[in-house]
């Protein structure tokens, strides 16, 4: 849904950023104050009310909440969702918006941070450890919420929980069938040309040339998380840009090692060679990825399955319509698995607001958090016709629930009701979002959850060996390196730890399934 590149497992410095240690000495509660876009009506619950938030009004509090930024939809004070959770919990939200990819860093390092934070598993497996962030497991009973969400979400009490039983983050759901990342391309571009959607990557090569001659000056292909973008091809060719539990063996994997891999990137480095997608694609940004789109200068690609209704809206002739992934290796064509989120909340361990800052925990997370973040307040978001929510006419596209009321934004959810969302998203734009769930991958890019020596001991070569592997890749493809020096590449990264790496993770994940 957001970002800078999300590159969830490897590299802590994506996304996630904080602000300067002026703006965030507010930890404590002084004052301080997501990047693209990712659809059903949703009916009244009325039992929302009976939530243990409902109680007495406690007394006022305030409390600094750490986000990431968005160009999409900047943070606004005025946010209906904050006023909401203040309306709620007589909480005020200062948001602290990121500036910079290390800040977060250099939070934790001052000992200066956010009462909470918005924060993917690589910060709570780095920060964790190092006692950045409080044990959450030590204060269910102040959570009652919390506790009833995880213990009926086991699968997301399992990522949360560490090899040592602590857990220091909650992660959100309910919203990730809008994090699924999908193919599409331009229906009235491809019938005018008498062209069929390629279903193999042969097909789609043939297409994109074709595309070529015809528009001269386009570029038919265009993507814009550059490496990262490999995370949405790989499942085409039957594996994952990183480590992952193989669908099949059940050990851990690394899907760069593997023979389809190589066949992957020769094709994207003939596409390259030959101009069909952008030259400047690993720097590719929003803005630069919409005016190829709106400007008629691509057909294809690849984005958050939102972005189809988005830019179909801003289309002045045509439309964009799902495409399945084209088959380039194995039995079947795959989309990365897409359902399920990483984003979620950690509290620093010196907070001073520690009591405002759990209530704000377990508010999102209750039946009366979820109603209220997720749609608003009826009168002043939606109105109620025949029994159904209807969203007020303010609200013309489903992402105009982040750019005016801060719903679905980074910090403001922690349990979403996704029919919110579908529900303004027009009847004829919902097809892609039963599509792609027939092309999932079986698994995702989630790892084990390590020992604290088990951390120290592979984060420093993880990162090197995401270093190389980004360096290197990026120069196959431009055709820098040529490919008679793949088998060489392979050889190499056994020197930036990758037999280590496997055999941690594949320990961690053992003791995972037996407990031990």
């Amino acid at each position: 849904m957001r970002k800078w590149l999300k590159r969830r497992y490897i590299v802590s410095a994506i996304v996630l950023a904080s602000v300067t240690a002026t703006a965030l000495s507010g930890c404590g509660g002084a004052s301080g104050t997501k990047t693209e876009p990712s659809a059903g009506t949703g009916s009244p619950n009325k039992s929302a009310s009976s939530s243990p938030t409902a109680a007495a009004t406690p007394a006022p509090a305030t409390i600094s909440l750490f986000t990431e930024f968005s160009t999409a939809w900047p943070a606004k004070k005025d946010w209906g969702v904050w006023k909401w959770v203040k309306e709620e919990t007589n909480i005020t939200i200062n948001q602290i918006t990121a500036t910079s990819p290390e800040s977060l860093s250099l939070a934790v390092a001052s000992g200066e941070m956010p009462d909470v934070m918005s924060v993917f598993p690589i910060e709570v497996r780095k920060f964790g450890a190092q006692g950045a962030f409080l044990d959450l497991s030590k204060h269910m009973d102040k959570m009652p919420n919390v506790k009833a969400y995880l213990d009926a979400k086991p699968d997301i009490r399992a990522r949360v929980t560490q090899p040592d039983g602590k857990i220091y983050n909650i992660i959100n759901d309910g919203a990730g069938a809008g994090n699924q990342s999908v193919w599409f391309y331009r229906e009235d571009v491809f019938q005018k040309n008498g062209l069929k959607a390629p279903t193999t990557w042969d097909e789609l090569y043939a297409t994109a040339k074709k595309l070529k001659q015809l528009y001269p000056e386009s570029y038919p292909i265009v993507f814009r998380h550059g490496i990262g973008t490999l995370g949405t091809f790989a499942p085409t060719f039957g594996v994952l840009s990183d480590f992952y539990k193989d669908p099949t063996t059940g050990n851990m994997q690394y899907g760069i090692a593997d023979p389809n891999y190589k066949t992957m990137i020769e094709y994207l480095s003939k596409f390259y060679k030959e101009g069909l997608f952008p030259p400047d694609w690993l720097s590719m940004d929003y803005k630069a990825w919409t005016q190829f789109i709106t400007a008629n200068k691509s057909f294809i690609t690849l984005q958050y399955i939102g972005q189809i209704e988005i830019m179909n809206n801003q289309l002045k002739e045509g439309r964009l319509k799902f495409m399945a992934p084209p088959l380039g290796a194995g039995s079947k064509a795959y989309l990365p698995k897409g359902n399920y989120e990483d984003y979620g909340f950690a509290v620093a361990s010196k907070t001073a607001n520690l009591d405002a800052s759990l209530r704000y925990l377990d508010f999102i997370y209750s039946k009366k958090g979820r109603e209220v973040l997720s749609w608003g307040k009826e009168g002043e978001t939606y109105t109620v016709e025949n029994g159904k929510r209807k969203f007020k006419p303010v609200f013309k596209e489903a992402n105009d629930l982040r750019r005016e009321a801060g719903i679905q934004t980074a910090g403001a959810y922690g349990w979403f009701d996704f029919d919110a969302w579908l529900a303004l998203v027009k009847e004829n734009e919902q097809e892609p979002y039963v599509e792609a769930q027939k092309y999932q991958f079986p698994v995702g890019n989630i790892l084990p959850n390590l020992t604290k020596e088990e951390l120290d001991a592979t984060t420093i070569p993880s990162e090197q060996l995401y270093k190389y592997y980004a360096t290197s890749i990026s120069k196959f493809i431009m055709g820098e390196t040529p490919m008679t020096q793949w088998d060489s590449f392979i050889s190499s990264l056994n020197q930036y730890g990758l037999p280590k790496l496997l055999e941690t993770y594949q320990t961690a994940l053992d003791r995972n399934k037996t407990g031990k």
